[in-house]
């Protein structure tokens, strides 16, 4: 009883498909369009389809075409679903970028919302088109996995090479520089970077004379699997095998069997069957009216001998919902931030009909507290895994270094650990806002609605804080590319009384600025104040971030132009989304971003 007074636990979990989403959405119907039904991958992808629409119990309909060079039948088949007229969304991976254009302008004229997935519209042939979010794999990410296992295997200070994709290609570009950037940063030498084309055989030329050019090599990365497969290739013809490791990207059938064979050290997967499952989750909530991020990353895992047998799908074969039962670990019962989160993970348990155990405190300042409840949950052992926000980035570590040595997964949210300040804990993912992106809104706003070369200004929060570096920076960056000119930046320490003070001296001291940034809604609160106390209200607008109850009233009063709302609801919701999958065997990516939106007089919410 004692921890009664310290600690709110609330017990949710309902059957599955009685109440939420799941009851409501059954008669969705949503289009998906992939390319060729002769490459192993789409075939992979249409079979996570089938599995998002078991489990969600909603009708996909999959579009497809039996080969390559099919762009005008994929098309087709969406004019098709289009004077159908009865579907709620559409899901599309288009042949070529921009080959689904005029289907896709009439989708965005009939009100009918779109996700891009694999092969992605570049954002200057969107026009016409609006998209709810794109989904692909992080290349980047995968040049930096292959790079994170040569860290960890290769003696430092090693030479390495690259084997580059065809010149220009944004795939080859963003694998090759996660690669680079990631051994450079730790010491090695990368001798030679060529390029072989995405050709096996090329590759195994180009391969074959960067070895004779350089006998000290000991790795090679390869940008795609059938350049890895010839550079592997060299490797063995010149005897260097036991000297010289090859990883490459993309899992192909081969390649995982060259890896379980130890010829390639590894290759980097990609999961279509995950992308098209995060592209119904994503539509879903579209369709029912709820914010998500505009770029979801689809997982990819590094495939090496230790998990070659695992490579492929790693969808159940049941599409039901497991039973589980999973602990939520919150913060502080007077912050509404915290109401909403908790009830983010009642929707989440309703939803996915799982019992979902959340964790709080009644206010804040209570780390001992809130430990102790994960204690507790430790000591009963009948959990299956924990979404946590601690109060301070480490306050739960002893807890979450428990649950990690009891192989308990654990995904982290909102108040992020730092990856240097994680010994002995193993996180699945981490869930949080873009603060770079809400200055971006912000900035935008600005573009759209400020005269174009006007001066604008920025109140920065807390020298040093992370929230307040990536807001101002997503907004500076964004009106300075636009030509605005940032005549002043300067802190208020997130505090309302400092930022009237600052706002008012920056009015004095520029007298023609247009709009002014503030990295928190009580600062920028504070600005209004003095752009109203200095009589310039028609002149000067004033953005700012959180939509606290107060601004989103001074949106409403005309006051404020806009405050940018983090969603703690979708954020709780995301990292149940990601550990049920990981409870499930399957992969996710490790950051999973949660979305922001910017609230003006024209979304004001209900």
């Amino acid at each position: 009883m004692k921890y009664a007074r310290l600690f709110l636990i609330l017990c949710i979990g309902l059957m599955l498909g009685t109440i939420g989403l799941v009851g409501a959405q059954d008669t969705i119907k949503i289009g998906a369009l992939i390319k060729n039904l002769d490459n192993e991958y789409f075939l992979t992808m249409q079979k996570g389809y089938e599995f998002a629409a078991a489990r969600h119990g909603i009708e996909i309909v999959v579009g497809s075409t039996p080969n390559e060079n099919s762009e005008a039948e994929q098309l087709a088949v969406l004019e098709g679903w289009l004077n159908e007229g009865d579907f709620d969304g559409f899901i599309v991976t288009p042949f070529r970028a921009t080959s689904l254009n005029s289907g896709l302008q009439q989708a965005t004229a009939a009100g009918i919302p779109i996700i891009n997935i694999d092969e992605l519209i570049p954002a200057d042939a969107q026009e016409g088109i609006t998209l709810a979010a794109q989904i692909a794999s992080n290349n980047v990410r995968g040049g930096q996995y292959a790079a994170n296992w040569v860290i960890a295997n290769v003696a430092a200070g090693s030479e390495v090479a690259v084997i580059e994709g065809a010149p220009g290609t944004s795939s080859s570009i963003d694998r090759v520089s996660g690669f680079t950037d990631t051994v450079a940063a730790a010491g090695y030498n990368v001798v030679a970077s060529q390029t072989a084309n995405w050709d096996r055989a090329e590759a195994f030329n180009v391969a074959s004379n960067i070895l004779q050019g350089n006998p000290n090599i000991a790795a090679i990365f390869a940008a795609n699997d059938g350049m890895g497969l010839g550079a592997l290739e060299a490797v063995e013809a010149a005897g260097l095998s036991e000297q010289v490791k090859v990883l490459s990207v993309d899992a192909i059938p081969e390649a995982v069997a060259s890896v379980a064979a130890s010829g390639l050290a590894g290759t980097v997967a990609q999961y279509p069957d995950e992308m098209a499952v995060l592209a119904v989750e994503a539509m879903r909530k579209v369709i029912g009216g709820r914010p998500i991020a505009p770029f979801i990353e689809s997982p990819v895992l590094l495939i090496t001998a230790e998990n070659a047998a695992t490579a492929g799908s790693r969808l159940p074969a049941d599409a039901a919902m497991p039973a589980l039962r999973l602990g939520a670990l919150t913060k502080n019962l007077d912050n509404e931030f915290f109401l909403t989160m908790i009830s983010g993970y009642e929707r989440a348990a309703a939803d996915m009909g799982i019992e979902i155990v959340v964790g709080s405190t009644p206010n804040e300042n209570s780390e001992a507290e809130q430990l102790a409840v994960l204690e507790g949950w430790l000591n009963e052992g009948n959990f299956n895994g924990f979404a946590v926000t601690p109060f301070r980035a480490t306050s739960l570590n002893s807890g979450l270094q428990q649950a990690t040595a009891a192989g308990l997964p654990i995904v982290n949210l909102d108040e992020l650990i730092p990856a240097d300040a994680r010994e002995g804990i193993s996180l699945s993912a981490q869930v949080a806002s873009d603060n770079v992106r809400a200055g971006q809104n912000a900035a935008n706003w600005v573009i759209a609605n400020v005269a174009a070369g006007s001066e604008v200004a920025v109140i920065e929060g807390a020298p040093g804080t992370s929230s307040s570096i990536d807001r101002v920076s997503g907004f500076t960056e964004g009106v300075t590319a636009a030509g605005y000119s940032v005549v002043a930046s300067q802190t208020a320490n997130w505090d309302r009384a400092e930022a009237f003070n600052v706002a008012s001296n920056i009015l004095q001291g520029n007298p023609n600025i247009k709009a002014i940034f503030a990295a928190n809604d009580g600062m920028g609160l504070g600005a209004v104040e003095a752009v109203e106390a200095a009589g310039l209200a028609r002149q000067v607008v004033v953005l700012s971030v959180d939509a606290i109850p107060e601004a989103i009233q001074a949106v409403a009063d005309g006051r404020l132009a806009g405050t940018v709302a983090q969603y703690p609801d979708e954020m709780a919701y995301l990292a149940i989304e990601a550990l049920v999958k990981v409870i499930e065997g399957r992969p996710v990516a490790p950051f999973i971003e949660s979305p922001v939106v910017l609230i003006t007089s024209a979304n004001l919410p209900q």
